[in-house]
């Protein structure tokens, strides 16, 4: 829930009024801020205020925060670095966050519900309503170190990356071989995350995960932001070494996205056809280890373990709506850039902001989690859901909006950032 009102606020910033440069020598280079007012049901009414400061210190690197109070008591807090270099290291970026919250009132899909003794919630096959109602406080503080490997086009390191990422590099061969062509690069990310409700908190799941993420990644697409051909492929591997009062665990996952150019005509600039595939195992959920004297299963906590829902894979659901030992996530798009874009021609906003280019989205995505690793179980009654809608680029930042559809519920979400 934290984490999706965040890329909401991520989203709002790149829409901020007048930014203010930084004059010769000082510190940054553009801060932009804004506050925002909304309502929901879990919220209320709530009020807010985020910031952004571009070139902070480093050219590159980027402050972001946000702090959020609503009426119900339910308050936020974020604060991230992005992008930042150590002089002399040229292949290595880190980021920074960290993520406070308390929330009054929401939706856990967790064991507790009374009309539902015998059902797991969040399984494939669990109801809706079979989740518990309370508040609760969640945690995420998350540092990411990223090394450029220099191999192919990575070879003049992080810096080099991110622009050719960003801006795109049409006379980049798009073969697949990491080591002539597309930028591999090594992440390793310690994180710790926590959530602990304030009524039905699990018996037997822990409240909290400390570990590291480590993911191999290898990417050569044209463009990361207007990918028209290549393909991105990442592996990525997650501990907890787990404590004396909680178990160890690990999962895997491994996804591909393809990109395929299907040209353009008297009305587009640009069609795309975007492929996506995703597999997650819990290697260790069937074995067991021994917490003050009791033996339990080396499984993740539902928040930190394999699930899906949300705002990039099975959009058509709620966050995290399903969890389980492991899970596949297919997702189908089809984008095209239109000749007609009148964003900069619009009263106001046209002459603020630079807007170079809209594009707009129908998807299709199909999925499952299951308890059992096994291919034949994971494509079996598979969830679906699809959706439409518009993306748009806004002073450097891609802005998504979309509707998705599921058996349960529709969504609209406003976030950041392509899905892959």
């Amino acid at each position: 829930m934290s984490l999706g009102l965040l890329a909401l606020l991520n989203s709002s910033i790149s829409l901020a009024g007048n930014s203010t440069n930084g004059e010769s020598g000082s510190l940054y280079r553009e801060a932009v801020g804004i506050p925002f007012l909304f309502s929901s049901e879990d919220w209320g009414m709530a009020l807010g205020g985020a910031g952004v400061v571009k070139g902070l210190i480093q050219p590159q690197m980027t402050l972001f925060g946000t702090v959020i109070g609503s009426s119900n008591g339910t308050k936020m807090g974020y604060l991230g670095l992005y992008k930042v270099m150590i002089p002399g290291l040229d292949h290595w970026q880190m980021d920074f966050s960290i993520l406070e919250s308390s929330l009054a009132i929401t939706n856990y899909f967790l064991p507790g519900h009374p009309d539902y003794p015998n059902e797991k919630p969040g399984s494939n096959d669990s109801s809706l309503e079979n989740s518990i109602r309370t508040g609760g406080r969640e945690q995420h503080y998350l540092a990411d170190f990223h090394y450029t490997l220099p191999i192919g086009d990575g070879k003049d390191g992080a810096l080099a990356a991110m622009v050719k990422k960003s801006t795109g590099y049409e006379s980049s061969r798009t073969h697949w071989n990491p080591l002539t062509t597309g930028i591999t690069t090594l992440e390793l990310q310690p994180y710790y995350k926590s959530q602990r409700l304030d009524e039905f908190q699990p018996e037997y799941e822990a409240d909290k995960s400390v570990g590291i993420r480590m993911t191999l990644d290898y990417d050569n697409r044209n463009s990361s932001q207007l990918p028209t051909r290549g393909s991105r492929t990442s592996f990525t591997y997650t501990r907890d070494w787990g404590s004396e009062d909680r178990p160890d665990w690990s999962t895997v996952e491994f996804e591909f996205s393809k990109f395929f150019s299907l040209g353009s005509n008297d009305l587009m600039n640009q069609q795309v056809l975007a492929l996506n595939a995703w597999v997650a195992d819990t290697p260790t959920w069937n074995e067991t280890t021994t917490i003050n004297g009791e033996d339990v299963f080396r499984r993740p906590p539902s928040f930190a373990g394999i699930n899906l829902g949300g705002w990039n894979k099975l959009r058509g659901y709620g966050s995290d709506r399903f969890y389980g030992r492991s899970a596949v996530s297919y997702s189908i798009e089809y984008r095209i850039m239109p000749k007609w874009q009148p964003l900069e021609d619009m009263p106001i906003i046209g002459p603020l902001y630079d807007m170079p280019w809209w594009q707009w989205t129908l998807f299709m995505d199909a999925g499952r989690v299951a308890d059992e690793f096994d291919v034949q179980t994971l494509h079996q009654d598979m969830k679906t859901s699809v959706g439409g809608g518009i993306r748009f680029r806004v002073e450097g930042i891609t802005v998504r909006t979309e509707v998705a559809g599921g058996d349960e519920e529709s969504y609209f979400r406003v976030f950041v950032n392509q899905p892959f």
